[in-house]
């Protein structure tokens, strides 16, 4: 009988049962990479059931935020935090957290951010559950809130005591023309106000034309009055009695020379 080509040599044991095997080098290499592959196979399987047991939301967690509570207060008691622990972490008071679990107010991004890393979730997972006409109602309040954020900055820009700065108003003034606008292609009960708040942005860019056009003027008159004070004979000459005692320029002291 023909032996197989680097078929393995079995090495028996004292009782007559296979005990080794002697591979080709090539054969060994081979299973040796194949339960390493093997082992990282495993491992990573092990990972993506372990983070997807760590993304999976307790059920009591969804039944209650689907029923409408608010989802900061449901984690915080899930993780089993009291308020002003959760409050002093996030770095803003218990009043103001408060009111962002009872609805009163929207956390800042950047409040919403710091619990969240506190509460070790998501932003996603402490947004409120709202169908679409929630959702449409509260992002019209917050183009209303943004017309009157942009209302009182110009306000603050003109009568503040800051340094006025034209720049700064036009930019806000443009600002918020553009967030009337969309307002009030939204919103016909609002139109009068929002005519009257896009007349007062009109008033303050013509405004603000014109006083950039005074500086400009300012400037330029001011430049001319200049030349006119250098060009005189009085400026650019002493009189005839001082000019005796002028010490010559070094080219002239040479030439005189």
């Amino acid at each position: 009988m023909t032996k197989k080509k680097d078929s393995p040599q079995i090495i028996q044991g004292p009782d007559g049962t296979p005990a080794y095997a002697v591979l080709p080098i090539g054969d060994y290499k081979r299973l040796k990479q194949l339960a390493a592959d093997a082992e990282d196979l495993r491992a990573a399987r092990s990972a993506l059931e372990e983070n997807f047991r760590a993304d999976l939301v307790p059920a009591h967690i969804v039944h209650r935020i689907a029923r409408g509570e608010n989802p900061v207060r449901v984690w915080r008691e899930h993780r089993g935090h009291k308020a002003v622990e959760l409050a002093r972490a996030a770095g803003i008071s218990p009043a103001y957290l408060s009111e962002i679990e009872t609805g009163k107010k929207d956390g800042t991004f950047r409040t919403m951010t710091a619990i969240a890393a506190c509460l070790d979730v998501s932003l996603d997972d402490l947004a409120p559950v709202m169908d679409e006409d929630e959702r449409a109602e509260r992002e019209h309040a917050q183009r209303i809130n943004r017309v009157r954020a942009q209302i009182r900055l110009i306000e603050q820009l003109v009568t503040g005591s800051a340094d006025f700065s034209t720049g700064a108003v036009r930019q806000a003034a443009e600002s918020l023309a553009g967030e009337a606008r969309q307002l009030m292609d939204e919103d016909e009960e609002l139109r009068p106000w929002l005519g009257e708040v896009l007349r007062g942005v009109d008033e303050i860019r013509a405004l603000i034309e014109k006083a950039e056009g005074n500086i400009i003027e300012t400037a330029q008159n001011a430049r001319l009055d200049l030349e006119r004070v250098v060009a005189l004979d009085s400026f650019k000459q002493p009189p005839k009695a001082a000019q005796r005692r002028i010490i010559p320029a070094p080219a002239q002291m040479n030439a005189a020379e």
